[in-house]
C-alpha cells in the first residue's frame, strides 16, 4: 500500500483558521510532511477539525465514502444530544424570553437607526456581489465538469 503523506504547506494552502494553524505548527513541529493513517487521525480527532479538513480536500467517490461513513456517527450525536438540548431549551426558556422582552426595544431603535446605512450599503455592493455570485458558478460549474470528467 502507497503511504500518503500531508504537508504543512498543502493545509497552509486550504488558509484554516487561526488556532487551527497553531495546532497544525504544534503537531508538525520541524517536519515538513506527515504520514496519514486512520490511527493518528483517531489520535488527533479532539484536537483538529477533520470535517474541514475533509470538506477542502476529499473529492467525488472519496467525499461520498467519507458522507457514508460520518452518517451512522452524526445520527447517533444527534439521538444522544437531542434530550440533553430539549432540557437546555426547556431550563432557559424563560430567561431567553425576559431577554427578548427587555433587549426589544433597544433592537427596534437599532435597526430604525441603522436602516438608511443598511440601505446604502446594499446599494452600493450590489453590482460586486451579482458579479461575485456568477464568477462562483462558473467555477463551481467549470470544477464540476472536471471532476467529473477525470
Amino acid at each position: 500500500m502507497k503511504q500518503v503523506y500531508i504537508t504543512l504547506q498543502q493545509i497552509k494552502a486550504l488558509h484554516p483558521c487561526a488556532d487551527q494553524m497553531r495546532a497544525v505548527y504544534n503537531l508538525f513541529g520541524k517536519k515538513r510532511r506527515m504520514l496519514v493513517t486512520e490511527q493518528r487521525a483517531v489520535a488527533l480527532a479532539s484536537r483538529f477539525k477533520f470535517h474541514w479538513l475533509a470538506a477542502q480536500t476529499l473529492f467525488g467517490s472519496a467525499r461520498r465514502a467519507y458522507d457514508a461513513a460520518l452518517t451512522p456517527a452524526r445520527l447517533a450525536y444527534d439521538a444522544t444530544t437531542a434530550s440533553a438540548q430539549q432540557a437546555f431549551d426547556a431550563a432557559t426558556a424563560s430567561a431567553r424570553q425576559a431577554y427578548y422582552v427587555a433587549t426589544a426595544s433597544a433592537q427596534q431603535a437599532y435597526y430604525v437607526a441603522t436602516a438608511p446605512a443598511r440601505q446604502a450599503r446594499d446599494a452600493a455592493t450590489a453590482r460586486a456581489q451579482l458579479a461575485y455570485d456568477v464568477a462562483i458558478a462558473h467555477a463551481w460549474a467549470r470544477s464540476y465538469i472536471k471532476q467529473q470528467q477525470d
